[in-house]
């Protein structure tokens, strides 16, 4: 029998062979592979893998960048088309009739609510999130603008934000339209926003049309209690009522005692009169001092009685200063007698002038 061959490898080849195996490992073999150090081939394979992940990273960011990019364009293309659109809108609506305060549901204090997230349909989570928060920041910035943040009172001829001490700033002067359940705000001058339509769901719940800012009635201030403001502002032509002296009394101090014959309302036989109350010395409501107060009141002037439809406390004199508390009344119907300064009251808002 012949005896097998022995395979002898030098020392040499053996060690291609071994390069060969673990460039076999770390990608295809090549012919530059042949003669280098395992070590230095794997260590091009590593940077060769780094290479490209880093690329693949890249393709990720650019892609990234390119949604945002296309968010911020397609937001700017939206709110250039909204601001030509809302100005064709506020055109529209002030050719309309204006709303008369004592139709105008919105007059009085309301809390305003920020807007709700959006739906981001047909992008991923993270794009979903990064637009949720750009747009919720448009939003609410346009609601900080059209409310404020907190407390916004709504009157004849303005709105006015009111802080939680109670000091009230003015944010802008405004006319009103309406129809339905809907109320229209158009702001004079000055403002970042065209309009703002409210529409209501119930006497002390709206939304704000478009944005989603919310509002709920404040309080006590029902639409009920925004009816001297309303008096108050259709009377005076939006200023400051002027106050006729009609009587004093010693009682609570000293009180000097006022009407406002501009702001007389006669429907039928029936009239409603602002008065006004100014102390000498400092008055106490719930542990809050006030020096004045103002008053609707209504007259029946088929009988001589009368009764109290709402107050508004005052801290300074002469309704001046901030508001200490504002509060319908539904006041019972009483008698004024024949004399004094109930009868006096009567007269003035209900005989003829």
């Amino acid at each position: 029998m012949h005896a097998m061959p022995v395979v002898r490898i030098a020392a040499g080849s053996m060690l291609a062979l071994t390069a060969f195996a673990a460039a076999a490992q770390n990608g295809p073999l090549t012919t530059e592979h042949i003669g280098k150090d395992p070590s230095a081939i794997r260590q091009e394979a590593e940077q060769q893998r780094s290479h490209e992940m880093q690329q693949q990273q890249q393709r990720s960011q650019d892609q990234a960048n390119q949604q945002y990019n296309d968010i911020v364009r397609q937001n700017q293309s939206r709110a250039a088309a909204d601001a030509a659109q809302g100005e064709a809108v506020r055109r529209s609506w002030a050719q309309k009739p204006p709303l008369a305060p004592d139709h105008n549901p919105l007059l009085g204090r309301w809390q305003s609510h920020p807007p709700g997230q959006r739906n981001a349909a047909g992008l991923s989570p993270e794009m979903a999130q990064l637009a949720n928060a750009l747009i919720g920041n448009i939003t609410s910035g346009i609601c900080d603008s059209m409310l404020g943040r907190g407390t916004v009172e709504f009157r004849p001829n303005g709105v006015v934000a009111i802080g939680a001490d109670g000091r009230e700033r003015p944010m802008y002067r405004a006319d009103y339209r309406g129809e339905g359940s809907r109320v229209v705000v158009l702001p004079q001058g000055g403002t970042s926003f065209t309009h703002m339509i409210v529409d209501f769901s119930g006497n002390d719940r709206a939304t704000v049309a478009a944005v989603g800012c919310g509002l709920t009635r404040a309080g006590a201030a029902t639409a009920k209690a925004a009816r001297m403001e309303t008096s108050l502002a259709a009377g005076s032509g939006g200023g400051a009522p002027q106050w006729m002296h009609v009587a004093s009394s010693p009682k609570n101090g000293g009180m000097d005692m006022y009407v406002s014959i501009a702001s007389i309302r006669r429907a039928g036989d029936k009239a409603r009169m602002l008065d006004l109350i100014d102390f000498k010395t400092r008055q106490s409501f719930e542990g809050k001092p006030f020096l004045s107060a103002r008053n609707e009141l209504e007259f029946d002037c088929t009988t001589p009685r009368q009764r109290m439809l709402g107050s508004t406390g005052f801290s300074g004199h002469m309704g001046t200063g901030t508001v200490v508390a504002s509060s319908a009344i539904d006041g019972p119907w009483q008698a004024v007698g024949s004399s004094g300064p109930g009868f006096d009251h009567w007269q003035t808002a209900c005989k003829p002038h």
